[in-house]
């Protein structure tokens, strides 16, 4: 990650929501983050009828897949999310909040406090790129690199309450860290969150990438040469033993269970089969 940017995979992840799998704009906002030749291509899709619609399937065929899990794990958190502040909890953090757009785009969280937690390049990207547009909810960044500092301090000094119950969303994040800062940042956050709070993680499964042994040798080094390699992966059954017997398990699926919640027109994608999402509750 350079210094002042975001890293790639937020690119890339704003570039397949703008993009989307329909008309409706998934991430309205994704123009503003993405380099401009990314931006026109992303707008193109949904403002261009007939041209737009042919230039959205080509990149969603050509993407081999990520497009449409991008959506659809968008949509499913969305679902997830909206359940959650659905129950009266007001306090939402975003780790690793990349370019996230929910506290602009998503009317549930009207209510809401939004804490947005990421690296500091990331967070100084996206507050030039939105000076001006001030989110419709209040939102506080939190400058954190998790591999280097606490989140859980930086929470509380940008105002978090524990007391409060609250909702957690870690969204493509787990998989890039190391699995012991993974299970550290499990412990901050238990920490913080008062009975009833809510976790909705995604993570990675392993032994579960496409193409077979040329598969798992190519993807893992891919990442790699982009800076960023995947490291945690964790069986369903060891990330509850991590969570402990403070969070009861209310949901965990791949892409396929993933659609029936979201209704989504996207596809399960074969390709992204071994990224899983995980919802908890906070026991008290």
């Amino acid at each position: 990650m350079r210094e002042g940017t975001p890293s790639g995979t937020s690119f890339i992840v704003s570039f397949a929501r703008g993009v989307g799998v329909g008309d409706r704009k998934l991430d309205p906002l994704a123009e503003r983050w993405l380099p401009r030749w990314m931006g026109r291509v992303a707008a193109a899709s949904t403002t261009k009828g007939r041209s737009g619609r042919w230039i959205r399937s080509a990149i969603r065929v050509s993407s081999l897949g990520l497009v449409d899990h991008m959506a659809l794990r968008t949509e499913v958190i969305d679902a997830k999310l909206v359940e959650a502040v659905g129950t009266g909890i007001s306090q939402v953090v975003i780790l690793g909040a990349g370019l996230d757009a929910r506290a602009w785009r998503m009317g549930a969280l009207a209510a809401a406090t939004v804490y947005e937690v990421d690296h500091p390049s990331t967070q100084e990207f996206k507050r030039a790129r939105v000076a001006g547009f001030p989110a419709p909810v209040s939102v506080r960044y939190v400058p954190v690199d998790f591999e280097r500092a606490r989140f859980s301090d930086a929470l509380l000094d940008a105002g978090f309450e524990p007391r409060k119950r609250s909702v957690w969303i870690s969204e493509g994040v787990a998989m890039y860290l190391p699995t012991a800062s993974v299970r550290d940042g499990l412990m901050q956050l238990a920490s913080l969150a008062a009975p009833g709070s809510q976790l909705l993680m995604t993570y990675r499964v392993p032994d579960l990438l496409p193409f077979g042994h040329f598969g798992r040798i190519a993807i893992p080094l891919a990442f790699r040469m982009g800076g960023e390699p995947l490291r945690a992966a964790f069986a369903p059954d060891e990330l509850e033993a991590m969570l402990g017997g403070d969070w009861g398990v209310l949901y965990d699926e791949s892409a396929d269970g993933w659609l029936r919640v979201a209704r989504s027109s996207a596809h399960a994608a074969r390709s992204f089969r071994s990224e899983r999402l995980v919802v908890a509750r906070r026991r008290g």
